[in-house]
């Protein structure tokens, strides 16, 4: 019965959260700092301004309409990824995964020292340099 309850809730609260528009327009900021393939990409090549950032693939948001989590592995991205204030932004974000794209070597941003609430960061396999040694308790 456990089991069940939790997934009807996690359903619940997927449909009945709606994207915070400084919410949305941080992820499509983000999405055109960024460079990917659109041939790859199965998520960020479909984010647009026209529907709820809640339902994007990817995105994760709380019943608030704050975005909780970033699924971004495995979507084609390269190069760098800039110290930008979209990232930074997202003041709520509790997961974050960059895993499996090629970001050639480059530094980790500090904006990540600024998400407050991030208890999951996935950078393996990304090309990403950690000059921060990174510590989460």
């Amino acid at each position: 019965m456990l089991l069940i309850f939790r997934i009807t809730n996690g359903f619940a609260h997927h449909a009945y959260s709606q994207c915070l528009e400084d919410q949305r327009t941080l992820l499509l900021e983000l999405r055109n700092e960024l460079m990917f393939s659109s041939t790859v990409s199965t998520k960020l090549v479909l984010w647009n301004h026209t529907q709820d950032c809640c339902s994007w693939e990817g995105a994760e948001c709380d019943g608030a309409g704050h975005v909780i989590s970033l699924q971004l592995n495995e979507e084609g991205i390269s190069g760098g990824i800039h110290n930008s204030s979209s990232l930074s932004g997202l003041r709520y974000l509790q997961k974050l995964n960059l895993a499996y794209n090629d970001f050639g070597g480059v530094q980790i941003p500090g904006g990540i020292l600024n998400l407050k609430h991030l208890t999951h960061l996935d950078l393996s396999n990304a090309g990403l340099v950690d000059r921060f040694q990174l510590k989460f308790h």
